[in-house]
């Protein structure tokens, strides 16, 4: 697939930065096209590859773009998931590129860690990279699973947003891999050129949601879950969300952020009911169903997915023109991953639609908790 102009800029540095450095991130932002960029840098001759990706939609979509480029790769993930991506494969582009014995190879982090027979493999492999690279830190899983590979070979970890929640930095000289930071356009230079929708609204209703109470974790960062889920329920954000999508976005399609599978389903449940075409999307959807309810939403049977922490990496659907905020996050790249979802150009969209529920965008009486994501913002590996 070609590549556009500074998506060819960004290889070209990966690989200088490469004859110098061991680990290099980049930054580019979410609708950008991260992944077409990630495995042009990775695959460009027959040596050992893995890339690497933490959820099994993100396997199979890296999968999905290798197949689409004509490169034979493996899959290490449970074997009921290679025969869904292969699957996938089949109904998407003709057939499949699945080649469990391919020098260049996709693995699902967790797989990675777990399997001991891929030892002569991993001694050979020469390039390897992370998908949604701010997770990679030196002591986690990311860390352990990189520590696998030859001294030698080079990573490359790419992100929209090089920043965690929990104040750990990126760079080997804080608590990350990375020791170059490869910056792409910003969200605002991709809007102005074209590449991504070149306006948005914000509507933000009154909410009642009280985050007081609700813990942010040590370990991730962002709010507890479970804490959250129940602080939600407590609102009326459920009820407020239909009620604003038939007020301003009747007919539209989007895609629906809560923060458990039981109010998932409650808004889903409510779209139907308001005439709503919706289904609920969860991390036990599937792949192949779940690309089932991609394909009617794409194609307009469906008015909305309501999903729960699925479509906020790596998801990629230009017919998205509305995103509903029903879930809230201390973290800066979660929300912009949500909000990128409705940027992507379509034929007859103007502007992306964003329904702010829970004070992501202004915060708790206008106080202020991300902003807008098309603002001017200094990035660092510190």
């Amino acid at each position: 697939m070609p590549l556009r102009d500074y998506q060819e800029t960004m290889v070209r540095d990966i690989h200088a930065a490469w004859g110098s450095h061991r680990v290099a991130m980049a930054q580019l932002a979410t609708g950008g096209g991260k992944t077409h960029v990630f495995c042009a840098a990775l695959v460009h001759d027959d040596s050992p590859v893995c890339a690497i990706a933490h959820r099994q939609e993100l396997v199979g979509q890296m999968s999905l773009t290798l197949g689409r480029q004509g490169i034979r790769h493996g899959i290490i993930a449970p074997d009921a998931i290679v025969r869904e991506i292969a699957q996938h494969h089949v109904r998407e582009i003709g057939r499949s590129w699945v080649a469990q014995d391919a020098p260049c190879r996709v693995a699902g982090v967790d797989t990675l860690l777990r399997r001991r027979d891929l030892g002569p493999w991993l001694s050979r492999v020469r390039r390897w990279g992370i998908d949604e690279g701010h997770h990679l830190l030196r002591d986690n899983k990311w860390g352990r699973a990189v520590a696998l590979f030859p001294p030698s070979s080079r990573g490359l970890a790419v992100t929209a947003t090089p920043v965690r929640s929990d104040g750990a930095g990126l760079g080997s000289h804080a608590d990350g891999l990375a020791d170059v930071l490869i910056e792409g356009p910003s969200m605002a230079e991709l809007m102005r050129r074209g590449y991504l929708v070149a306006d948005y609204k914000i509507f933000a209703p009154r909410s009642d949601l009280r985050l007081d109470a609700v813990p942010v974790s040590n370990a991730t960062g962002d709010y507890s879950s479970r804490a959250l889920a129940e602080a939600t329920r407590r609102s009326s954000i459920v009820g407020d969300i239909v009620e604003t999508y038939r007020a301003n976005a009747w007919g539209k399609r989007g895609v629906t952020f809560m923060p458990s599978v039981d109010l998932a389903a409650d808004v889903a449940a409510r779209y139907r009911a308001a005439g709503v075409p919706a289904e609920v999307v969860a991390a036990d959807t599937p792949l192949l169903a779940r690309a089932e309810i991609v394909r009617r939403f794409a194609q307009g049977e469906l008015w909305q997915l309501v999903n729960v922490d699925i479509f906020g990496e790596g998801f990629d659907l230009p017919a998205v023109e509305v995103v509903s905020m029903g879930r809230a996050t201390a973290s800066y790249g979660l929300f912009a991953q949500q909000f990128g979802r409705a940027l992507r150009p379509a034929e007859g969209k103007t502007h992306a639609l964003i329904l702010d529920h829970v004070g992501n965008v202004l915060g708790p009486r206008g106080t202020g908790r991300h902003g807008v994501p098309d603002a001017p913002r200094a990035w660092s590996l510190d």
